[in-house]
């Protein structure tokens, strides 16, 4: 059943269908097998607690029950080319980034190319999965994690950059429904304009550590370190090389960390 204030919060927005779980694996999962069976576009899943959460790099998610946001929204794009996909990452962070903006004040940044983080600690992780029938693009599944309560924070030793929740940057309680209604807000107002250069002039405009020296780490063991110009229209990470040339990067199996 779904809470009464999480359906007076969604109330006017335009989702066809929602699912709440007080308990499950992973929304990101549930979403996608709801997408096989036919789920509509922004079909919107929500979970209080996940016990399999995923994130990039297969990752787990931490969600203990009652204090983070776990959600995830079918997204049924129109002749999405294959080189746009990897933009409904940042696109669920810059959603984030805005409601936090717009609802309670804040200064977020995204780091590259999807986590939110304020006071340069991770508050959001975003995770974009596609569902394919052969060759055709069926759907694509937008998960979204927020760190709302302190007790959502995983313990220092479980996680590999510092992280913080949006109760203790607001310093108060916040309602977590009326966060997640603010973020899918903004995503809907952005949704379907991901190629545009308004999109990636917000994107840009938010975009953390631009101006310092970082580090991309590849799962091989590669990396690479440079002064981080901004992103390409396409998404890619531009970074100056200690020779004074310019690399670009895509979207893909990196890892940024700043060297400061």
């Amino acid at each position: 059943m779904i809470p009464k204030d999480l359906l007076l919060y969604l109330e006017g927005l335009p989702l066809p269908e929602v699912r709440f779980y007080a308990e499950t694996g992973s929304t990101n999962q549930d979403a996608l097998d709801w997408a096989a069976q036919g789920a509509p576009e922004l079909a919107l899943v929500v979970a209080d607690h996940q016990t399999a959460g995923r994130g990039r790099f297969s990752r787990q998610w931490f969600t203990p029950p009652g204090a983070a946001l776990a959600f995830s929204i079918v997204l049924r794009p129109v002749q999405v080319s294959t080189a746009h996909i990897p933009l409904y990452s940042p696109l669920g962070a810059l959603s984030v980034v805005q409601a936090l903006e717009n609802a309670y004040h804040l200064k977020p940044q995204i780091k590259w190319p999807n986590d939110v983080l304020l006071d340069d600690r991770k508050v959001c992780g975003v995770l974009a999965e596609a569902l394919w029938q052969g060759e055709t693009l069926q759907a694509i599944v937008l998960g979204i994690g927020i760190n709302v309560a302190p007790s959502s924070v995983p313990p220092a030793d479980q996680i590999l950059f510092p992280a913080t929740c949006v109760d203790e940057a607001v310093g108060r309680s916040i309602n977590r429904w009326e966060l997640l209604a603010e973020v899918l807000k903004v995503l809907l107002e952005w949704h379907g304009k991901i190629t545009t250069s308004a999109f990636f002039a917000e994107w840009q405009k938010r975009l953390a550590f631009v101006g310092q020296m970082v580090r991309l780490e590849n799962p091989g063991g590669d990396s690479f370190e440079g002064l981080l110009l901004g992103v390409h229209t396409n998404g890619h990470l531009r970074l100056q090389l200690d020779d004074g040339s310019e690399r670009s990067f895509a979207i893909g199996d990196l890892k940024l960390r700043p060297l400061s």
